[in-house]
């Protein structure tokens, strides 16, 4: 025969939930992660406090570079102007020299300028000369200094001066600097 046991064993006690000490560990939880959180955000604050206060200091310091950089720069363009001065200056002091050089060195025998005028860049000489060979010696001389370009002759005309025929002429050129 079978025998079936229908006792049942030991009963294991439940344990009581208890609540009171939960209620004691919950504030303590609720309160340790509010400490936390705060000391984590007073942290980051500080470091982001700290940061700001320096960038200001760097931006102070940058300002009083930039402040020299902008007087160095308005010192080199004065001193730009200067030499730009006295560049042109050096120019209108040698240039009217060099084209009067070239020009005597142009100008062939039996050939006399009466009139010499100079505007901007724009010469206008009149003069005489024995024949119109003499005169067409002269603009080719004129044309190869390097200091004179388009070379023109705007009249040529004879005339008798003290018995003798000579040939009148005006020229307009170009100064090349």
């Amino acid at each position: 025969m079978i025998r079936i046991n229908l006792v049942r064993g030991k009963r294991k006690k439940r344990r009581e939930l208890n609540v009171g000490s939960a209620w004691i560990a919950l504030p303590l939880v609720v309160l340790a992660g509010t400490i936390y959180f705060h000391t984590t955000v007073s942290g980051r604050i500080s470091r982001l406090d700290a940061d700001i206060v320096k960038a200001n200091a760097d931006i102070e310091r940058l300002k009083k570079e930039i402040g020299e950089v902008e007087k160095f720069k308005a010192r080199k363009a004065e001193l730009q102007k200067k030499v730009d001065i006295i560049s042109n200056l050096q120019k209108g002091r040698t240039g009217p020299v060099r084209h009067f050089e070239a020009l005597s060195a142009a100008i062939p025998e039996k050939c006399w300028i009466d009139t010499l005028s100079v505007k901007d860049e724009k010469v206008s000489l009149s003069g005489v000369a024995l024949n119109n060979y003499t005169i067409a010696n002269f603009m080719t001389a004129l044309g190869q200094t390097g200091r004179f370009r388009d070379v023109v002759l705007g009249a040529a005309e004879q005339a008798t001066v003290a018995g003798v025929k000579l040939v009148k002429f005006n020229l307009t050129f170009q100064a090349v600097n």
